[in-house]
């Protein structure tokens, strides 16, 4: 009776530590996840700052107003200009004009 106490607490420890492993796995995708949309927003709003030659505060209201205005995620309008698949000319009508 002593073994199978013993067996079924092995038994149960693992199934916790199995699950603990899948839950740890997850949140590292998550974050993993979190910090590459963070990567592409930070280059699209350099590569904007230096192409209209003005802060990084302006290109990222511009990228935000494009992605508000064409219902897209801020990373896929991020993702889109770094590559240069984005519509320019709509993106550049973000640009902020100098006053």
């Amino acid at each position: 009776m002593r073994l199978a106490q013993l067996l079924a607490e092995a038994a149960a420890a693992g199934l916790h530590n199995q699950r603990l492993h899948a839950q740890y796995r997850s949140l590292a995708s998550q974050l993993q996840s979190a910090l590459s949309r963070r990567v592409r927003v930070e280059q699209a709003k350099g590569m904007l700052a230096e192409r209209w030659n003005t802060g990084v505060d302006q290109a990222f209201a511009a990228l935000r107003r494009y992605a508000r205005r064409h219902r897209m995620t801020l990373d896929e309008v991020a993702a889109r200009a770094v590559e240069g698949s984005l519509d320019r000319d709509g993106l550049d009508a973000e640009r902020p004009r100098s006053v």
